[in-house]
């Protein structure tokens, strides 16, 4: 438990920190801004309210080129004595060593635009102020306690931690039961002595204690030593508090099941207690009130390993394609301008048609095929919105296996409104009604745009994969999960377009530009623009982010995930293991006699423990059949509401090999541990029993 707890502290915190600056009091999100002050005068006027309230301010911002490993903080400090205050010469205290805190004075932030994220480091109702002040210059903000009780146990509610936390209380409580109730004859020797249920609760605490207090120092001293290897001690009292109320959290919780546990033995009389007999009824019950959330939680996660390690091999399959892609950059924009997104799109829209145009970005924007029209019965599959640069970029062949080459540009100046429609082979029945509904996936177009479109329909040859140079989490898709990396698209449609054309509307490419659709093969072709200001970039691009890092990134949080996920899956086996092996210790003190003389008798062996070999076999009986009874459900639904023309709300359900090899494997260690526990037992009576006769 104080191992976990130490482990689990440090997952907390580490997460915590790469996703906000520790430390803070409150948050300030300047959404709005009517650019009636310049960034120096909102950087003067944070410094000055910094000394008048005795706090800290910082404004975070991320790194251009390197934004899910670097942040920058601009600080403006008005009490010199404060933490925060010695960042500026110390440096930020990082807890996680997989992003680098950089802090400057605000006086060097700049010409940036005010809207982002501010940091106040002090009184909290300082931030409230802080409000009130930036309204006096024009900027419309709220205020947040993203480091609140509240709002972290609402973040962390659905989290892969929460969940190792349950499994391992329940591994801990079964535990400690067990142990207790297999000390059952030392129980029977003390009480035959007068001693009461406290007296024996408070002799057990007492033992305890001794080996409690080594082993807390013996973890300590250890975390101190990986700690102060790792990170330097940084926020060591957050992490010691985290830590502090987890193991507090079991050991409450271990407390409460020994207590439980120990008053079972007293419901035996003295006597039957010696010789070790339990109190049947009552501990077959609180055993599989454990054994039963441990067969669900093993079984949910089990089938959550077969799918992450899906993932995890998806993604390390697909690291050769973005090697590939070699320099090649998206942008990531700026996303504090609340719901007033015409700015952006307006801006940010013309600069990618430019862009476009000049042959310096890739576009690659998604969208589902099956939910493109409410009344043609389209298949499940995906539409690759592209430009003519793409084609250059990544091969597309015909039936005939000949390349589909990139349209000069001169030919398509000819044809501005002319787009070439790409079906696989194995879609050409779906081609007529794709065609009548392709114009629907450039958005609004303009009415006089929409009635020169000319569509020119080609077919590609069958069995294709297409990169598409980001993995679709960002693109809404309702057949996929967003953890599924579509990096490779198997058999898409492709709708190529000409560079630069009225056909893609700024909406459109700025929609494509949040999914990752916007690729910029030479970084310079962004950061140059940016650097310099044009279309007042810097207000609406906050950095770029390499498309070969990205993935690298998304297959290090697959990787960790599936690591949490397997050891939630050990832990709630282990428990399946104890609980079973507990069963079969309750049966065989609780019915030994009869055991023995049925054996004698010539009772099978499955007669002879019917009982418990019918419960386990009903818990086998489900472990084999719950996930294909709810698959198989769930396809139904999925098929009555297809068969009535309402487009999937989620994709079908399908059980792999591997899914049935851990059901198969599960229902083995579930039954098997049991069988095998109950035999050793049984010939345990046996062996005594002739030996006494």
């Amino acid at each position: 438990m104080l191992v976990f707890s130490a482990m689990m502290s440090f997952l907390f915190v580490r997460g915590l920190d790469e996703q906000l600056v520790l430390g803070s009091s409150a948050q300030v999100w300047v959404t709005k801004s009517d650019d009636s002050v310049s960034g120096a005068q909102i950087a003067r006027a944070i410094a000055a309210f910094s000394v008048d309230h005795k706090v800290a301010v910082a404004r975070e911002l991320p790194d251009v080129k390197h934004p899910d490993s670097r942040r920058h903080l601009y600080l403006a400090s008005g009490d010199p004595n404060s933490d925060a205050a010695s960042w500026v010469n110390d440096g930020y205290p990082a807890f996680s060593s997989h992003i680098t805190t950089d802090v400057h004075p605000i006086t060097e932030i700049g010409r940036r635009d005010p809207r982002g994220f501010y940091y106040v480091f002090g009184s909290p109702e300082a931030a409230d102020a802080l409000v009130a002040e930036l309204a006096d210059l024009g900027l419309g903000s709220s205020v947040q306690h993203p480091l609140a009780y509240s709002e972290l146990a609402q973040y962390f509610a659905g989290d892969e931690l929460l969940w190792s936390f349950w499994v391992i209380a329940l591994a801990a409580v079964t535990m400690t039961g067990a142990s207790v109730l297999l000390n059952a004859k030392a129980y029977g020797v003390l009480r035959l002595q007068g001693k009461s249920l406290m007296d024996l609760l408070a002799r057990d605490l007492k033992q305890l204690a001794v080996f409690w207090s080594l082993t807390a120092g013996a973890v300590a001293a250890a975390v101190l030593v990986l700690l102060g290897l790792y990170n330097g001690l940084a926020w060591l009292g957050l992490f010691a508090l985290v830590a502090v109320c987890l193991a507090g959290l079991l050991i409450l919780s271990v407390l409460v099941a020994h207590a439980a546990a120990l008053a079972l033995t007293f419901k035996v009389e003295v006597l039957r207690a010696l010789k070790g007999e339990l109190p049947a009824r009552a501990a077959f019950v609180s055993t599989y009130l454990v054994r039963i959330p441990a067969v669900l939680l093993a079984l949910g996660f089990a089938m959550d390993v077969t799918l992450a390690s899906q993932h995890v091999t998806a993604r390390q399959d697909n690291q050769e394609a973005y090697a590939k892609a070699g320099n090649a950059v998206t942008i990531r924009l700026n996303g504090s301008w609340g719901g007033d997104s015409k700015p952006v799109v307006k801006q940010v829209g013309s600069w990618l048609r430019q862009a476009d145009a000049a042959g310096e970005i890739i576009v690659a924007g998604r969208h589902d095929l099956q939910n493109l029209s409410s009344s043609a019965r389209l298949p499940q599959g995906e539409i690759l919105i592209v430009n003519e640069t793409f084609l250059a970029n990544q091969p597309v062949s015909d039936p005939k296996g000949q390349r589909y080459s990139p349209v000069p540009h001169n030919a398509r100046a000819a044809e501005p409104h002319s787009v070439r429609l790409i079906i696989p082979e194995s879609l050409a029945s779906h081609a007529s009604d794709i065609r009548a509904t392709i114009s629907d996936v450039f958005g609004k177009l303009d009415p006089d745009i929409r009635k020169r479109l000319k569509i020119e329909t080609l077919q590609a040859k069958s069995g294709q994969q297409v990169f598409g140079y980001n993995s679709g989490d960002r693109s809404p898709n309702a057949a996929y999960s967003p953890d599924d990396d579509r990096s490779l698209l198997r058999e898409p449609v492709l709708v190529v377009v000409p560079n630069g054309s009225n056909i893609l509307t700024n909406d459109a490419y700025t929609t494509f530009a949040t999914q990752d659709g916007i690729v910029f093969p030479d970084p310079g072709d962004v950061l140059t623009p940016l650097a310099e200001n044009k279309y007042g970039l810097q207000a609406y691009v906050a950095a770029v982010n390499p498309v070969g890092q990205n993935a690298a990134l998304m297959l290090r949080e697959a990787v960790s995930s599936f690591r949490l996920l397997l050891f939630n899956l050990i832990a709630s086996v282990a428990v399946l293991l104890i609980t079973g092996v507990g069963v079969c210790i309750i049966h065989s003190r609780k019915h030994a006699q009869a055991v023995f003389a049925q054996h004698i008798s010539g009772w099978r062996f499955t007669a002879t423990h019917r009982l418990i070999l019918a419960v386990e076999g009903i818990l086998a009986a489900f472990l084999a059949w719950w996930v294909p009874a709810q698959v198989w459900r769930q396809n139904q639904d999925l098929a009555e509401l297809t068969s009535q023309g309402i487009p999937a709300p989620f994709p079908p359900a399908q059980i792999t090999a591997l899914d049935l090899t851990a059901i198969a494997v599960l229902v083995t260690v579930e039954f098997g541990a049991v069988l095998l526990a109950l035999g050793a037992f049984h010939r345990r009576i046996v062996k005594e029993g002739a030996v006494g006769a």
